[in-house]
């Protein structure tokens, strides 16, 4: 129990210590504006995709898997207790996705293409960081969006 009382804290801590550079200072939506069915609006550079937080450990092991398809302007959040190396594979996942990499800072370090149902092939940010977002495959492509990038969530 201490221990998940510890953890809490410190995830607790890292994102209250990331929320000056994660949080858009400039937004003026209102928040009825920034509510869609559980999930959280995040803005990437100039674009706007909803995603499902995966912010403990069972959600995060769980990400995509086993979905067959993800509305264009939807994803997944990952978000880690600390920053540290992190590596994704595509077990069980069917949709072909993008994962980006996003430091302390909120900037993009990494952006690749992930094959579905490769189970071979890891995924690893190339320095540590305290995020992660899977989007459809070609979405960052798509809209310009490359490392160094900055993220932002909507509240």
């Amino acid at each position: 129990m201490v221990r998940q009382i510890l953890a809490f804290a410190v995830m607790a801590g890292l994102l209250v210590g990331c929320e000056k550079f994660f949080k858009n200072p400039e937004t003026e939506i209102s928040k009825s504006q920034n509510v869609r069915a559980g999930k959280r609006k995040v803005r990437i550079d100039t674009a706007i995709v909803w995603v499902d937080i995966a912010d403990r450990e069972d959600l995060r092991q769980r990400g995509l898997m086993f979905r067959t398809e993800l509305p264009e302007d939807e994803g997944m959040l990952f978000i880690f207790e600390r920053p540290a190396i992190q590596s994704f594979w595509m077990r069980n996942t069917y949709i072909p996705l993008d994962i980006a990499f996003i430091d302390a800072k909120g900037r993009i370090t990494d952006i690749y293409q992930m094959k579905p149902l490769d189970e071979e092939l890891r995924y690893e940010s190339s320095v540590p960081v305290v995020f992660a977002i899977e989007l459809n495959q070609g979405w960052f492509a798509k809209r310009g969006i490359k490392v160094g990038a900055q993220v932002y969530y909507e509240d």
